[in-house]
């Protein structure tokens, strides 16, 4: 599971005015994505106690979580994210993603998508994680 954070040295950038606290650097997932477009940028809520069923899309898909704890499952891989955490889901794993505690997790997501016009819109094809 490919989590990254901003508890990184920054890059100076502009002139010395901008600290840039690069997750992603610049040029590296160019191969990964070419042919893709950015299908959506939105910020999502889940209650605690409830989950984000198990799906998959032909999207690079990243979490940003902005508040709450998390367990996120990508494929047989689980793991706790918090606030600061980025995370990357691969074109067409199996995923899902809930709240731990009493706090609902708040999160900001975009995708670089491969679907074609019309894509799945709000739907994701549901899936079951392998095992």
């Amino acid at each position: 599971m490919n989590i990254m954070n901003s508890r990184i040295e920054p890059t100076i950038e502009h002139g010395g005015s901008c600290r840039t606290y690069f997750m992603v650097p610049k040029e590296a997932m160019r191969g990964e994505t070419e042919g893709s477009y950015l299908e959506y940028v939105s910020e999502f809520e889940i209650a605690a106690g409830t989950q984000l069923e198990p799906h998959r899309h032909n999207t690079h898909e990243f979490y940003y979580v902005l508040k709450g704890r998390a367990l996120m499952q990508i494929g047989a891989d689980k793991r706790e994210v918090v606030p600061g955490d980025l995370i990357h889901i691969p074109p067409n794993a199996v995923h899902s993603i809930s709240p731990v505690g009493d706090e609902a997790l708040r999160a900001l997501a975009f995708a670089a998508s491969f679907l074609p016009p019309g894509g799945a819109g709000t739907e994701a094809e549901k899936a079951e994680f392998p095992g």
